[in-house]
C-alpha cells in the first residue's frame, strides 16, 4: 500500500483541514476551548490522525491505527472530550477521503474504520451503554416529550447521545471524574443549546431513569450521582 499512503501524505493538510472544518459550527468548541485553542488543537488531532493512518497503510496494519484510537480516547477524555467526539472525528476523516475518491471500498476507509471500532468498550456496564446508547437516547426523549416540542427533539436525542459517551467513558475508563467535571462545565452551557425550558438537571433525571443496570453503573461512578438532586 506504498502507493496510496504515499498519496495520502501529499493531501494530508487538505485532508486534516477538510475532516474537522464541520465541527467548529457546534458552539460548545468555542465555549469550552476558545475558538482560536479549539481550531489550533483541532487541526494538530487532525494531522496527527492522517499521519497515523498513512503510517498503517505503510505498516499494513491496522493495529497502528486501534491502538492510536485507544491511547487517543484516554488523552482527549482527560481534557474534556469523550469516544463520541473522537468518532466523529474519524468519521470526518472518512468523509474528506471519500471527497478525495477513497471512499467506502478504499483500504484508507477501512483503516479509519478499524480505529472507529476500536473506541467500542468490550465489556461491563460500558459495554452495554454503547450497545444500547441509541436505544436509551429514544427512550428518554419519549419520556420527556411533554416538555419539549417536537421540532426540537432530533436535537434533544443527539444531546442525550452526547451525555450517554461521557457516561460510558467515565465507566469504561474507570475515571467518574470526567463525568462529573462535565456535568459540572455543561450545566452552565445548557442554555445555549436553546432545547426550550427543559433544565438540565431534568434531562440527567430522565436519564438515569432509563440506564440499565444502574446500581452496577453508579458503584463505578461513586460520588458522580445521575440524580436531580445533585445538579438541581
Amino acid at each position: 500500500m506504498e502507493s496510496l499512503s504515499r498519496q495520502l501524505e501529499e493531501r494530508a493538510d487538505r485532508l486534516a483541514r477538510a475532516s474537522v472544518e464541520w465541527m467548529y459550527e457546534d458552539p460548545f468548541w468555542e465555549a469550552r476551548y476558545g475558538i482560536e485553542r479549539a481550531r489550533r488543537f483541532g487541526g494538530e488531532d487532525a494531522q496527527f490522525h492522517v499521519r497515523y493512518l498513512v503510517q498503517a497503510l505503510r505498516e499494513q496494519q491496522t493495529s497502528v491505527m486501534e491502538g492510536y484510537a485507544q491511547w487517543l480516547r484516554t488523552l482527549l477524555c482527560s481534557r474534556g472530550m469523550c469516544s463520541l467526539h473522537l468518532d466523529q472525528n474519524f468519521a470526518g476523516l472518512q468523509a474528506a477521503l471519500a471527497t478525495e475518491g477513497f471512499g467506502p471500498n478504499s483500504p484508507a476507509h477501512a483503516y479509519v474504520q478499524a480505529a472507529r471500532d476500536a473506541l467500542r468498550y468490550t465489556a461491563g456496564p460500558a459495554r452495554t451503554l454503547q450497545e444500547r446508547a441509541a436505544e436509551l437516547a429514544r427512550r428518554t426523549t419519549r419520556a420527556l416529550s411533554a416538555e419539549v416540542p417536537a421540532s426540537l427533539q432530533s436535537r434533544l436525542e443527539a444531546e442525550l447521545l452526547l451525555h450517554l459517551s461521557y457516561l460510558q467513558d467515565a465507566v469504561g475508563l474507570q475515571h467518574p471524574e470526567f463525568f462529573e467535571r462535565h456535568v459540572e462545565w455543561y450545566q452552565g452551557f445548557w442554555p445555549r443549546r436553546e432545547l426550550g425550558v427543559l433544565p438540565f438537571p431534568r434531562l440527567l433525571e430522565a436519564l438515569a431513569a432509563e440506564l440499565p443496570d444502574p446500581e452496577a453503573i453508579q458503584a463505578v461512578l461513586g460520588p458522580a450521582r445521575i440524580s436531580k438532586e445533585k445538579h438541581s
